[in-house]
């Protein structure tokens, strides 16, 4: 079909270049002679051989009549001439769920084997994708690629391997326009998971899958059940005694006896017996009762069951440890039997830098400290110039009764150490006036100004806040002019706003920043029963008195104390270095992805992280039928829309037949420079050798 084919007639021209490369001759060649009046007279016969020449010039030049004759004929393509595309090749998006959940019994293999068979039950024109999901990391293990490539996306699949964090099944749907990429077919998304109601997001509508796309659930979790036991928690009872109180659950209805072991350093220093009785299902037990047996769920779930125990007068002696409680024997998720901590067990140690010791803010500040029973803390009194050459690993806080005394090269040995993981109460005395740099770094320190005011604000919910009450029976007479940088946090402000207690994390560690100094000539806040309270509860605060045994969860952002600039080294549970030289810069911050002690290496200071699985998928509980429904629904309502659009790309009537012209065209133009170079090179000089 063609606008105009009455230009078709052109096509005749081909016949002109074909005459003209017969019929051309080549120039003879004169040869000079003396005289012909010897030689006998003949009749001359003269014989043209006709034969075609330049062969490529004479091809340039027929396709270029033809591409033009065809152009302005006006040649139209319908859609019914263009290969249609199979209607129901689909991409077939593949989401393994890589949670530590899915290393229960069978599940992973489940997880495998299931993948492999939406693979082979592909179709010619279909496509693969190969997604693997955990934590806040959703990976593409395999590219999109076609089904003929079948196999390296199944050498893919064999290669991945669950993890130990959690799956928000949110974020996988909420993120999928990064790993999805703009796909050209429609969507089908096999999401290959244990159905794991924790994997729930907070909101229901995060839930949607993508526009354009079937969602296909595919559990592999049923047939396993839901029994599990783990450890949920351990910490010390109180920071005085050696109480070490462990919390196991447990989700299986069945009776369960189980050995807890302390490990500390890595030597078993104690175990006791750990007993679950046999839940027995209740018809319909009272809502909300205390101490009612919990029923069975419709797929043979019971609710997490919580026993505590305690190990007393744990023998361990002063200084950092590493404790570990692991369950005997393991069961079918043993990632959850056990459970690290990092614990500083020992009478604490403040430092005290003063200018001098015996001046007004230093024994204000000493006895103070001292008036604490729970726990008890050992203050050291040094100067400025003892503090700079002297380690201060050994010391649970410091207190700096005025930061004007640090020189440059004391004020970056504490920076270091609050970096590194210390506490830290400084006091800005009259000569802060001005200062930017050093701790206070960031934070702009103004003038004096000489206006008796009280306070006017005051963060009841901060652990050293929660008795506010006296805190405005306070005068103060004079006060300096701060402004806090950013991410700083005003605990109390006064009546003008400008702040008076400010808290400050850095690096690891953390600031309190008192923007006063302990003056009579500037307010009488050493002379109140409150100034006493206030400072033994910042020193039980610093210090971490009341959470001795720390721990991280995995996935979660950890600060390590290091930066770019200081060096240092990260080790994982399985001692390899985490971070590479190139990767110095964030050195500040770990995720870490392993379950067990990191170690962070800083010079000749050794410091130990702690990380446990997040307890969320340790409870197997799977999604409710109702909540399975509401999910459908919403996939029914995203499979409606994409499968009107598969329908209206697959339908040609809508599509007007295209005129190949304007292509012709550029393709003559093209033919024209090409004969244009040919017919220069070949006909400049044209002569023909006589044999």
């Amino acid at each position: 079909m063609f606008l105009a084919p009455a230009f078709l007639a052109g096509l005749l021209a081909i016949g002109v270049p074909i005459w003209l490369h017969r019929v051309a001759r080549a120039n003879p060649t004169r040869v000079p002679f003396a005289s012909l009046m010897l030689l006998e007279a003949s009749e001359t016969q003269r014989t043209a051989h006709r034969t075609l020449r330049y062969w490529l010039l004479l091809a340039l030049r027929i396709a270029l009549l033809v591409a033009l004759a065809f152009a302005f004929a006006g040649p139209l393509v319908s859609p019914q001439a263009i290969p249609a595309i199979n209607p129901n090749a689909r991409l077939h998006a593949i989401v393994l769920d890589r949670s530590m959940s899915m290393q229960y019994a069978q599940r992973w293999q489940h997880a495998v084997d299931e993948a492999q068979k939406v693979i082979d039950s592909t179709r010619s024109g279909d496509q693969l994708l190969l997604v693997g999901g955990a934590g806040r990391r959703i990976e593409v293990m395999h590219e999109v690629s076609s089904v003929s490539n079948a196999g390296a996306v199944s050498a893919a699949l064999r290669q991945i391997k669950p993890g130990v964090e959690r799956l928000d099944y949110g974020l996988l749907m909420t993120s999928s326009a990064s790993w999805l990429g703009t796909p050209q077919l429609p969507v089908q998304l096999h999401l290959i998971s244990d159905l794991q109601r924790t994997a729930s997001p907070l909101r229901f509508a995060d839930l949607e899958p993508p526009p354009d796309t079937h969602l296909e659930l595919h559990d592999v979790g049923s047939a396993d059940g839901t029994a599990n036991t783990y450890i949920r928690e351990a910490n010390f009872v109180s920071a005085d005694t050696r109480t070490l109180a462990v919390e196991v659950g447990t989700t299986s209805p069945r009776r369960e006896t189980r050995e807890a072991i302390v490990s500390v350093d890595g030597k078993d220093i104690e175990r006791k017996r750990v007993e679950f009785n046999e839940v027995v299902p209740v018809a319909a037990p009272p809502a909300e009762a205390e101490g009612a047996p919990p029923s069975f769920s419709a797929d043979g779930s019971v609710a997490a069951r919580y026993t505590k125990i305690t190990f007393p007068a744990l023998s361990i002696a002063s200084g950092t440890h590493r404790i570990e409680i692991r369950l005997e024997p393991q069961d079918a998720l043993p990632q959850d039997d056990r459970f690290y901590a990092v614990v500083e067990h020992a009478d604490p140690h403040v430092l005290l830098v003063a200018r001098n010791s015996d001046a007004d803010d230093t024994n204000y500040f000493a006895a103070a400290i001292a008036s604490l029973d729970a726990p008890r803390l050992v203050v050291e009194q040094r100067t400025a110039q003892a503090v700079e050459g002297r380690s201060l690993t050994n010391y649970s806080a410091a207190v700096v009764t005025d930061v004007s005394t640090l020189s440059s090269a004391s004020a970056t040995r504490i920076r270091d150490y609050v970096a590194a993981g210390g506490s830290l109460l400084v006091t800005l005395g009259p000569a802060a006036a001005g200062q930017r740099d050093g701790l206070l770094q960031g934070l702009r320190i103004g003038d004096v100004k000489v206006l008796p005011t009280r306070v006017g604000q005051v963060d009841a919910t901060h652990p050293i806040l929660r008795d506010a009450e006296g805190w405005q029976e306070i005068r103060f007479l004079r006060h300096l002019q701060v402004e806090p940088a950013e991410g700083d946090k005003v605990l109390i402000a006064l009546q003008d706003g400008s702040p008076l207690l400010i808290e400050r994390t850095l690096g690891a560690g953390r600031m309190l920043i008192l923007a006063s100094p302990l003056d009579r000539d500037w307010n009488d806040l050493a002379t109140h029963p409150l100034f006493v309270r206030f400072i033994a509860e910042s020193a039980r605060y610093l210090t971490g008195a009341a959470a001795s045994a720390a721990s991280s969860r995995v996935g979660t952002a950890i600060m390590t104390g290091l930066t770019a600039t200081s060096g240092g080294q990260i080790f994982d549970p399985e001692g390899r270095r985490v971070l590479q030289l190139n990767q110095a810069a964030a050195a500040e911050r770990l995720i870490p992805d392993q379950v067990g002690f990191y170690e962070v290496r800083r010079g000749d200071d050794v410091r130990w992280l702690a990380v446990n699985v997040d307890t969320r998928e340790s409870d197997l509980t799977r999604f409710s039928a109702a909540t399975l429904q509401r999910w459908q629904g919403l996939r029914t309502a995203t499979a409606a829309t994409s499968e009107r659009a598969v329908v209206a790309k697959a339908s040609p009537a809508a599509v007007p037949p295209r005129s190949l012209g304007y292509t012709l065209l550029l393709i003559g133009a093209t033919l024209l420079v090409l004969e244009i170079f040919m017919a220069n090179h070949y006909l400049t000089v044209r002569r023909e050798v006589p044999r």
